[in-house]
């Protein structure tokens, strides 16, 4: 069973297994890129840590069933701002009878794999009605990758407008057992005090847009709170990805009428 090692900056508010949550993700095999000239990314949303049960969803399905197209895609490196939107490309994930809207993006020179360092990518997914809840869920989410270990974005603000968790040690070269540190902000930048934040590994591998294998951990879900400063610190007890989504991060909203809940998720890699 997944052992729950959770470490707080400041006060120690809730520890909890969790439902398992939506998860937007930016997907890519290995955050280090060093001697690759083709980086090939998926976009899904789906449940993780449920792996090879998870459940999967449309990315920008509307409570009329329509899909609406991404809002923003694009990446951060050494300070510059790439629009990657229009490089995305419709595509499939999940098994033959259960597959879902997704998206496929290809990193390389075209695209700006250039030199060395940090490249950040943030996907704004159209918000996805959830029947069962009746509100809407807008996922801003990051990732990042590195080559040649060269330090250049990881702990800057690259989503300016919207809201997102920061960063405080580099989610690119982060070890097992290694506390990761986190810093949750509003769409001005400001802290947000006290946020819920899920937590979810991917549980399962992904080839061919689905997951395949086994599932890795009976547990792979969790909830924790930041701190009155937007503070949080997480300890990753197993090689691999790990989400965090800090839940209603952009504040009081709606969409079409209904609750619209804008979450700041970020992923990292431990090794």
């Amino acid at each position: 069973m997944l052992s729950k090692k959770i470490l707080f900056t400041g006060l120690a508010l809730c520890i909890s297994a969790s439902a398992f949550a939506h998860f937007q993700l930016i997907h890519t095999t290995s955050s280090n890129i060093t001697d690759k000239n083709t980086v090939p990314f998926e976009l899904i949303f789906t449940h993780p840590g449920e792996g090879m049960e998870g459940h999967s969803m449309d990315i920008g399905k509307d409570e009329k069933g329509s899909i609406k197209p991404m809002e923003a895609f694009f990446s951060v490196h050494k300070e510059q701002k790439t629009d990657l939107k229009n490089k995305l490309v419709s595509s499939k994930f999940g098994p033959n009878g259960h597959q879902v809207q997704a998206y496929k993006f290809t990193f390389d020179k075209t695209t700006g794999l250039k030199g060395g360092g940090d490249w950040g990518f943030v996907a704004v997914p159209a918000p996805y009605y959830e029947a069962s809840e009746e509100i809407y869920i807008q996922q801003v989410t990051k990732a990042f990758v590195n080559k040649d270990d060269i330090s250049t974005d990881w702990d800057a603000r690259i989503a300016e407008g919207y809201p997102e968790i920061i960063p405080l040690n580099n989610p690119t070269n982060l070890w097992v057992g290694q506390v990761f540190r986190g810093k949750v902000v509003d769409p001005e930048g400001k802290a947000v005090a006290n946020a819920e934040i899920e937590v979810e590994y991917i549980n399962a591998d992904i080839q061919n847009s689905q997951f395949v294998g086994e599932n890795k951990f009976e547990n792979a879900a969790m909830v924790l709170r930041a701190d009155e400063f937007g503070y949080f610190s997480f300890i990753p007890v197993h090689a691999g990805y790990w989400g965090f989504a800090a839940l209603g991060a952009g504040g009081e909203k709606t969409h079409n009428g209904k609750e619209l809940s804008q979450d700041a998720v970020l992923w990292i890699e431990a090794k």
